[in-house]
């Protein structure tokens, strides 16, 4: 007789795609489970306040409570900034509904003690074989105690067991599951039942919609990383699984048929992202491959991120023939001293080179993103005028995507400002602090008038040393209170 127990699984982040959660619901069904997914995204607010501290009206709640209502348990993934809503989240299920609840997600790995005070259980690491584990141990009344990947508290002690092995053969992973034959999504402040229409809504509502303006789905092909910036979780994913492969990469045949599937079956889609670290950081005949295959079978547009060392000028010329209209790359600094600190392994003049090389398609692709890191407490001015006259080197046109400096527990950049006194207060410093929340200070303002139309002479006169020693001051932050908002 089939399993037909529900498992709740709850995403609290403002992107619907939730590809983790997806995915562990469709392991459930092959599994012989049934799941439902609810899925809470909250508009980004705007002011003082960072999205991380919103917490949910108790209306919300208690519509969450009742669609757990007799189920094994409740999984939510968690990543840093979204802890205060999950906290509460648990909280009210576990007081006042009864219900058992899982976390998962990558604060769960880094931080697993942490995480088993406000759960039943933690799942680390990569949960597909996990979550099966758990569901049929809850169910049957069997034990999790040597569960591989579970940690949880036991009399006052707690208990965190080995990882598994990391998955070899990503193509046995099933897609994600975008059935709808159960879902919830939170709309204002109530949650409906999730049908086409309101998945439309949502995909052309959600952050990196705005990027082509269209409807998109997103992806990945690769796990892992080559690299081990310090300021990134895979480093510590690295110590955790050492000795395994890390990177490991689906075959072209597997991510294609993905896609024709979601063509065939989600027809408003007009878009694909492909969200690995770096895609083109592969060999040239995989990605001539993919090219081919995509051209003939998807035909959409698509964009990907990339790195300095992924990009080349024969891998690029491919993915623009077959449909690459965007690219996202990190340059992060433009100081060698900072660049060192994050141990990124590029220079200045390889960024320039490659940043010429995408400008070189202007007008074939839209303008490319490059990631900038504000906020750096490691930084100095002089550092941050380095980034600046970086950017005044690369040609027009492009954008830059800022992200604040998160010193994320368990990486190595983390370890070291709280070694150094910089953290104090991990909640307050660090789970409540918003990527998108830059400091106002002048430095700061200069760098957002690379994505306007600001000439670049009066760029260069603002790192003057006169305009410096004029405006670069603790009450600049002040006027900008004064004459902007956010």
């Amino acid at each position: 007789m089939p399993i037909t127990d529900r498992i709740v699984l709850v995403s609290p982040y403002s992107d619907i795609s939730s590809i983790g959660l997806r995915i562990l619901s469709s392991c459930l069904k092959e599994a012989g489970f049934a799941t439902r997914k609810v899925f809470l995204p909250i508009p980004e607010e705007k002011g003082d306040i960072p999205p991380g501290l919103f917490l949910y009206p108790q209306e919300v709640l208690e519509q969450v409570g009742e669609l757990a209502e007799d189920a094994v348990f409740v999984g939510i993934s968690l990543m840093t900034n979204y802890f205060d809503r999950v906290a509460q989240l648990c909280g009210y299920l576990r007081s006042e509904r009864g219900a058992r609840v899982v976390l998962g997600g990558i604060h769960a790995t880094l931080v697993p003690q942490e995480c088993a005070r406000i759960a039943d259980y933690v799942c680390t690491g990569e949960a597909e074989e996990a979550i099966v584990e758990v569901a049929r141990a809850l169910c049957s009344g069997a034990s999790l105690e040597k569960a591989k990947n579970i940690c949880f508290y036991k009399d006052g002690e707690f208990v965190c067991n080995a990882p598994r092995a990391l998955i070899a053969n990503l193509d046995e992973i099933p897609f994600p599951d975008y059935s709808l034959d159960d879902d919830y999504a939170l709309i204002g402040k109530e949650l409906v039942r999730m049908d086409k229409s309101v998945l439309r809504q949502l995909m052309s509502a959600a952050p990196g919609a705005s990027v082509a303006k269209r409807c998109y789905y997103i992806t990945m092909m690769t796990r892992g990383c080559r690299y081990a910036c310090t300021y990134c979780c895979n480093r510590s994913l690295l110590r955790m699984y050492g000795g395994q492969r890390f990177v490991r990469r689906r075959s072209v045949e597997n991510l294609i048929s993905e896609l024709v599937w979601v063509r065939e079956n989600i027809p408003f889609v007009e878009l694909f992202v492909i969200s690995d670290d770096s895609f083109f950081d592969t060999e040239e005949a995989e990605i001539a491959r993919f090219c081919e295959e995509y051209k003939s079978r998807v035909g959409l547009p698509f964009f990907c991120l990339g790195t300095p060392f992924g990009i080349s000028a024969s891998k690029l010329e491919m993915l623009v023939d077959s449909g690459l209209v965007y690219v996202q790359m990190g340059i992060q600094t433009g100081s060698e001293r900072i660049r060192r600190l994050y141990k990124r392994p590029f220079s200045n003049e390889e960024i320039i080179e490659l940043t010429n090389l995408l400008a070189d398609y202007a007008g074939r692709i839209l303008p490319p993103r490059y990631d900038i890191i504000l906020d750096n407490p490691f930084e100095t001015d002089q550092d941050v005028i380095e980034t600046i006259k970086l950017l005044l080197k690369i040609k027009r046109p492009y954008l830059i995507q800022y992200f604040c400096l998160t010193l994320f527990p368990g990486t190595e950049l983390a370890e070291k400002a709280e070694k150094a006194g910089i953290i104090t207060d991990w909640l307050r410093q660090v789970y409540r602090k918003q990527l998108f929340h830059k400091r106002r200070t002048y430095l700061n303002f200069v760098i957002s008038l690379f994505n306007t139309p600001i000439p670049r002479p009066i760029i260069r006169l603002l790192v003057s040393k006169v305009a410096l020693a004029l405006f670069n001051r603790p009450y600049f932050g002040r006027l900008l209170r004064l004459f902007l908002k956010d």
